[in-house]
């Protein structure tokens, strides 16, 4: 369930680009419970910030992206700085090598495969949902994680549906969401879900030849029961994806912080 790859090994944001998983197996499974982060209400200078963001990425305007990126920029994996990151070079240059727009190793901006990255940045622009990531407030992630209540039954889940080459991608509903039997279906719900994380499918519309990197607006997901059925894109991101963080300066200003790789 993964987009377009970044350099050195990284990978798009799979919270909102998603393509038909591996084959799962169609079993019963323990329900996976999840506890949702709470969600953070920007304040005037973050919502500020994030549209200068929103803004940048979709002009594709590099110049400007540059001037939101903070002076303490880091480049992790599940919070710990990943061996590509270079501690002696500045915030700038570590946000070029993420983002496409200079290659690992090198002094100045140039050709990298497939980059800059802009449609990372701009999944990452047209997300909008976000939680605090200290108790200060003062750093900020999104798109919006959760995480599992049973660990032990987790495990159990992903083995009993595991198929033969790989295991399944996992979503996590935002709210109470309505599973029906079809995308866009009008019709009285097949189930109801709470805040549980399910495994996905396939989606809807998929990726063509034509439309690379078409965002799915709906998402198959196996349930609790052994049955499929279809869920809004909208109201459910991945378990495990990429993320971006924004600190807020001591002049009470925003800036890009710190990119979370995926596993």
């Amino acid at each position: 369930m993964r987009a377009c790859v970044f350099g050195a090994g990284l990978v798009a944001v799979a919270a909102l680009v998603a393509t038909p998983a591996a084959a799962i197996k169609k079993v019963a499974y323990p329900e996976i419970k999840v506890e949702v982060a709470a969600v953070y209400k920007p304040d005037p200078a973050f919502e500020a910030m994030h549209k200068a963001f929103a803004d940048a990425a979709a002009k594709k305007d590099a110049a400007a992206m540059f001037t939101l990126v903070g002076p303490t920029f880091l480049w992790t994996a599940q919070n710990e700085p990943t061996i590509e990151f270079d501690l002696g070079r500045n915030a700038l240059h570590n946000f070029k090598v993420v983002f496409g727009f200079r290659e690992l190793g090198k002094d100045v901006d140039g050709p990298v495969e497939n980059g800059p990255y802009w449609e990372a940045l701009q999944a990452f622009a047209a997300d909008g949902t976000f939680y605090a990531a200290n108790d200060s407030g003062n750093l900020v992630c999104g798109p919006i994680g959760a995480s599992v209540v049973d660990e032990q039954a987790f495990e159990q889940a992903r083995k009993a549906i595991a198929g033969p080459d790989d295991e399944a991608d996992w979503y996590f509903t935002l709210a109470e969401t309505s599973v029906a039997k079809a995308p866009g279906d009008t019709g009285p719900p097949i189930a109801k879900v709470g805040t549980v994380a399910l495994p996905v499918l396939s989606v809807y519309p998929e990726a063509s030849a034509d439309k690379p990197s078409t965002a799915p607006t709906h998402l198959e997901v196996l349930l609790p029961s052994g049955k499929s059925g279809w869920i809004p894109a909208a109201s459910a991101r991945a378990l495990v994806s990429e993320r971006l963080c924004f600190a807020k300066t001591p002049d009470g200003s925003w800036k890009i912080a710190a990119y979370d790789q995926a596993e």
